[in-house]
């Protein structure tokens, strides 16, 4: 009786287990086709439907990947309060993730919010302090407040790196232009010209120097 019992009980254990995988097989596989639609309409520019084919899945819960898709995907449909939110919760599941605080920075731009950029890539140095990103966009940021001399640590950092890099010379260049070192600046307006023949800025910047 005993072994009647314990055998019952076993087979009804196995048939609830295989019932709760296969609804979170089942979950998971529409989550797999979403996602895999998703990426097929952002493809074709078709940015609402990548959005809303995608939210038919997604949960308060979200994985850092979803979170991630879908602060892409609000920032695409110019919904900046949501992908900064999206953007927010994936950085909080993943706190040295430098693609979410990348990531980050885009709807706080489209926002206005510059001290929270820079604060951004501040922290994204504090792991990687080599970053493309992050010291380029320093450099620029300091470049437009007019605080040059700052602008420049960050800059010939990268062009140290990276000299053949189009945004590199051409906000180097206005920084060596602004500090007086007119022969530097000239050189990598230059090189920009090289890689961008009609490059408005960069032939302003020649123009200026004449």
């Amino acid at each position: 009786m005993k072994n009647y019992h314990s055998s019952g009980l076993l087979l009804i254990m196995i048939l609830v287990f295989s019932l709760f995988l296969g609804k979170g097989y089942g979950q998971s596989s529409d989550k797999i086709k979403a996602f895999n639609q998703s990426i097929k309409y952002e493809s074709n520019n078709d940015y609402k439907s990548a959005l809303d084919v995608l939210k038919k899945v997604t949960s308060e819960n979200n994985s850092y990947l979803f979170n991630m898709r879908l602060g892409w995907l609000y920032y695409l449909n110019e919904d900046y309060k949501n992908s900064k939110k999206y953007y927010g919760s994936a950085l909080t599941q993943s706190k040295n993730s430098i693609e979410a605080m990348l990531g980050l920075t885009l709807p706080l731009a489209s926002l206005e919010e510059w001290d929270e950029v820079q604060n951004i890539y501040v922290s994204i140095l504090k792991i990687d302090a080599n970053n493309y990103y992050a010291n380029l966009r320093l450099g620029q940021i300091f470049l437009n407040k007019g605080e040059y001399s700052t602008a420049k640590k960050y800059l010939e950092k990268m062009y140290l790196y990276y000299p053949s890099e189009y945004e590199v010379n051409l906000s180097l260049g206005w920084t060596y232009y602004y500090l007086g070192e007119k022969q530097k600046a000239k050189q990598l307006f230059s090189t920009v010209l090289m890689m961008s023949e009609n490059d408005e800025s960069a032939s302003t910047g020649l123009k200026q120097l004449e």
